[in-house]
């Protein structure tokens, strides 16, 4: 069983859980874990396997705003003249 010192969250199944016992068997942070726990009471939403996000989807952003620039931008004008 978990660590006494840590706050016991009840589920909507009855089992008694803490976050460092959420963050042991996901494989998440005790952070996150204890976001988890103070969001939903789901057994199936809290113990829910960590998302595995590869790099494209955290670069997306900058891929926007790199494409939302255009033949226009300044610096593509500048690299176009150079080659």
């Amino acid at each position: 069983m978990a660590n006494h010192n840590c706050k016991r969250y009840t589920l909507d199944d009855g089992t008694i859980t803490d976050a460092k016992e959420v963050a042991r068997l996901v494989g998440i942070t005790t952070k996150n874990a204890r976001s988890r726990l103070s969001i939903h009471t789901d057994p199936i939403k809290v113990f829910k396997p960590k998302l595995n996000r590869n790099k494209e989807n955290l670069n997306s952003y900058k891929m926007r705003k790199i494409m939302k620039r255009g033949m226009f931008d300044e610096m593509m004008v500048l690299a176009m003249k150079s080659i």
